[in-house]
């Protein structure tokens, strides 16, 4: 049984890999310094870019900052250190070769990598999620339905995949937490704290879940916690002193939450993430009705746990947390960007209507629209390169972020 189980999650990994690759469109802008990090750190043991200097007048968008006399990327270098794995295997590649990595990202591009890596970190997402499907339904059809919303329904399809965003590398560790804290197994609850506390490396959004999980993990564990605790201090620690070392300072100059200190656009955020034409994550992935049909369901059966109120919070104070950013919309993007990292959240809940939704009636017929809506509409993001130039034309939408309002020019209708 373990067997076929391993070979199903290859065969999860590589076709969600394929399809995240063979896709057409890429978009590098605040990912751009991510892989030459990367390979920085594999050939020179840090993660300035210095040898890369010859790039920089270059650069379409630099987002580089410097300290004592060393350039480096502004930011977070989490996803960079996620990608070593994967740098590690294509250096070791081109030395057998003869050849040099550097040199070859310098003369062409990185954007390929970027792509390939974020899909891998994607693809491992997903067949994370088929185990936590497979956990609370106990059915493989139900599991994999699960894994294609995922994947193909959401915004991973048409934008996290699409270049080494943070996202990538934070939607890997919040379902390898989510697992450790569904299996009902003390040994992975007390493990994921691993992830959890490393996703704030990633994306400083990410403090929230470690409060909320933190709290929930003293709940469930008692003095036990002092383990899942300590994990979590020394990954921040490494962090902090990481930070020092390299900037002067324990934060990163990334993490700085004047940037959400809000503005008066703050309540047209907050309906526009979830509802406007252009940034709207119902409108994206209308799929995520049916998350809330699961909450509901939960709470008809009497289901809802503390966990359950800990992921409301989260996700209520993220939505709020990205909607105080003077830069709401996530830049030039496609969809809810910046809520992308509640992903796993929101397909947790939905793993519940697709168990117990009935296909016998009006409210399964729904539930296949939205699907396909959703698919389609992910699909366009990640086929067609017009659709991120919606933010470019007719205007910059970075200077005009009201045509996020405008539903006779939708991005996934070019």
């Amino acid at each position: 049984m373990c067997i076929k189980k391993g070979l199903l999650l290859v065969f999860i990994y590589l076709c969600v890999w394929f399809t995240l690759t063979e896709t057409k469109v890429f978009n590098q802008t605040d990912s751009l310094w991510s892989i030459y990090t990367t390979i920085s750190l594999v050939r020179e043991g840090n993660i300035d870019l210095d040898e890369y200097a010859s790039l920089f007048p270059k650069a379409f968008h630099a987002n580089l900052t410097t300290y004592n006399d060393h350039t480096y990327n502004y930011y977070p270098y989490g996803v960079s250190l996620l990608a070593v794995p994967h740098i590690w295997i294509l250096n070791q590649w081109y030395t057998w070769k003869g050849k040099n990595l550097s040199d070859k990202v310098v003369s062409s591009s990185t954007i390929g990598l970027e792509k390939n890596i974020s899909s891998s970190l994607l693809s491992l997402s997903a067949c994370i999620f088929f185990l936590i499907s497979l956990h609370l339904t106990n059915s493989m059809v139900k599991s994999l339905e699960t894994v294609f919303i995922f994947s193909f329904c959401t915004l991973v399809f048409s934008t996290v995949s699409r270049g080494l965003w943070q996202h990538s590398g934070s939607i890997l560790l919040l379902s390898l937490t989510l697992y450790g804290f569904l299996t009902e197994r003390k040994q992975w609850m007390i493990l994921s704290a691993i992830p959890l506390f490393f996703s704030y490396v990633v994306r400083p959004t990410n403090l929230l879940p470690i409060v909320f999980f933190s709290l929930i993990a003293i709940y469930r564990l008692k003095l036990k916690s002092v383990f899942f605790l300590g994990q979590g201090i020394l990954v921040l620690s490494i962090f902090f002193y990481m930070n020092f070392s390299l900037f002067g300072s324990m934060v990163h100059p990334y993490y700085d939450f004047r940037k959400v200190s809000g503005s008066d656009t703050f309540y047209e955020a907050l309906v526009a993430n979830l509802f406007s034409p252009g940034r709207g994550l119902f409108l994206y992935s209308p799929i995520f009705i049916f998350s809330l049909y699961g909450i509901y369901l939960k709470k008809k059966m009497e289901k809802l746990s503390v966990l359950d109120y800990a992921i409301f919070s989260i996700v209520i104070l993220h939505w709020i947390l990205v909607s105080r950013n003077l830069n709401w919309w996530g830049g030039h993007s496609y969809g809810y960007r910046l809520l992308s990292d509640t992903i796993p959240f929101f397909v947790y809940y939905l793993i519940f209507s697709v168990q117990y939704i009935d296909k016998r009636t009006i409210l399964y017929g729904f539930f296949l629209l939205t699907l396909l809506i959703s698919f389609y509409i992910n699909f366009k993001g990640a086929q067609y390169m017009q659709t991120y130039l919606w933010n470019l034309v007719p205007d910059n939408i970075d200077t005009n972020s009201g045509r996020n309002w405008n539903w006779k020019d939708l991005p996934f209708l070019r």
